[in-house]
């Protein structure tokens, strides 16, 4: 090896020396500060791990188990028993309350914001919509699509049509998507924003040509394209 060769390796190993050292000397400067640190991630984690076997699953479970008699009340059209609940079983607003971190919590403001729509009660349903965190992909769809619907209701079509166009992304198949499409199109149709009303009514019948609107999207898109879209 020439002297060169043997000059660099040896300053190689004697900075790894070095770096062992310093890290030896550092552990051992604060070994203590170190052993807390770990203690108090142990301790969180444990703590994670309690609250979610001994507290958050137990409630959620209770929380399912209540809420039956609201969703059979709202199926029938009782809507301040759905609400309310009776003298025996809580409803939706209760549940969504008492267990509003829960899956069972947030459903139960999806429900809220539909009774709301059916009430008249537009402000409040778009607020218990935008409480409505569940993991469900149609389920979040349906309540961004309904927060348009309400949006519309309000007068206020700007907002309401970024609503339907991310309910229209959020769980694409061919139910919800040429829906909200064909929603989002109408709005754009009626505010002269031909291009976007194209794009909307074409993304039904290119995407989803056995969708119930397909024939109407056809015509719309056509005259949107007819007045420059």
């Amino acid at each position: 090896m020439s002297k060169k060769s043997e000059t660099a390796a040896g300053k190689q190993d004697l900075d790894l020396g070095e770096v062992y050292s310093r890290t030896e000397l550092f552990l051992d400067k604060h070994k203590t500060t170190l052993t807390y640190v770990a203690v108090g991630l142990i301790v969180v984690v444990l703590g994670v791990l309690a609250y979610r076997n001994f507290y958050a699953e137990p409630r959620a479970k209770e929380a399912s188990e209540l809420m039956w008699k609201a969703e059979y009340y709202f199926e029938v059209d009782s809507l301040d028993r759905a609400e309310l609940g009776d003298d025996q079983w809580p409803g939706f607003a209760e549940i969504a309350s008492n267990y509003g971190g829960t899956p069972a919590g947030k459903l139960a403001h999806f429900y809220l914001g539909s009774i709301s729509m059916q009430r008249g009660e537009y402000e409040l349903a778009i607020d218990h919509y935008a409480k409505a965190k569940v993991k469900d992909d149609v389920l979040r769809a349906m309540a961004e699509g309904a927060t348009g619907d309400a949006l519309v209701e309000l007068d206020r079509r700007d907002d309401a049509v970024g609503h339907f166009e991310r309910a229209a992304g959020m769980a694409v198949n061919d139910l919800t998507t040429p829906m909200f499409l064909m929603k989002a199109g109408i709005l754009h149709h009626q505010a002269g924003n031909w291009k976007a009303a194209r794009r909307a009514f074409s993304r039904i019948v290119n995407e989803f040509p056995k969708s119930a609107d397909v024939e109407q999207a056809r015509k719309y898109a056509g005259y949107a394209e007819a007045k420059g879209g």
